[in-house]
């Protein structure tokens, strides 16, 4: 028998993770615990900056036509959702990362680039700026909603979590009693993630690399 899988992050990034999961042939459950909002904002003016930070594709998504104004820097974009999503959004130049931030970073300081302005949401995740100064520009809020009466379904069937962020892991923490926790399995992915969900779960693993298909081959193992 195939142990459910449970993905819990906001859309649309949620039902994407849920197409790939089908690849490897795994009982999901896609049950969304925070809601991604754009929010107004205003735009800086982009002179003292020599390139664009994308860390989400969420950030894309939200900006607005107001992200024209940034198209003619390069943009910096951690994975290929959001390096693609940039290159439709018109930004000329898009140099693709890892999923990794850090190591993304530490690139643009190898390049001498000075001062980036970051696209972001109101949950900014610290990461080393390896001396870069980065500018944070908010443009959209992922909030927390109720989770429906099928989350605790899915809770009950002793599933596998996959935590793509430290917030989710907190959030997940907060909703699962300790009790609970014994019959559950995580794959987090990063270190930070798997210790934001505290302790008493069944399992935590950390996925390879902070990419979907590495969540979810990890993730593959523990379902079987």
């Amino acid at each position: 028998m195939i142990r459910p899988l449970l993905i819990i992050r906001p859309e649309p990034g949620n039902a994407n993770t849920a197409a790939r999961a089908k690849a490897f042939e795994l009982d999901t459950r896609a049950i969304p615990l925070f809601k991604i909002s754009p929010i107004a904002w205003e735009p800086p003016d982009p002179k003292p900056y020599v390139g664009i930070l994308l860390t989400s594709a969420s950030a894309l998504r939200s900006a607005g036509p107001q992200l024209a104004r940034y198209t003619h820097m390069p943009a910096f974009a951690v994975g290929g959702v959001t390096a693609r999503l940039a290159r439709e959004a018109g930004f000329v130049s898009v140099v693709e990362g890892d999923s990794d931030v850090t190591r993304l970073v530490g690139k643009i300081a190898t390049l001498g680039l000075h001062r980036l302005l970051h696209f972001c949401g109101n949950d900014i995740r610290a990461f080393d700026p390896y001396g870069v100064v980065i500018d944070h520009c908010v443009v959209y809020s992922a909030d927390t909603i109720e989770p429906p009466p099928a989350f605790a379904s899915a809770i009950a069937e002793g599933p596998v979590v996959l935590v793509h962020s430290p917030r989710a892991a907190a959030r997940l923490a907060e909703l699962v009693e300790p009790e609970a926790r014994a019959r559950i399995a995580l794959v987090a992915i990063s270190a930070n993630a798997a210790e934001a969900a505290g302790a008493s779960w069944e399992e935590v693993a950390i996925a390879a690399e902070p990419r979907d298909e590495a969540l979810l081959e990890a993730a593959a193992h523990l379902c079987r």
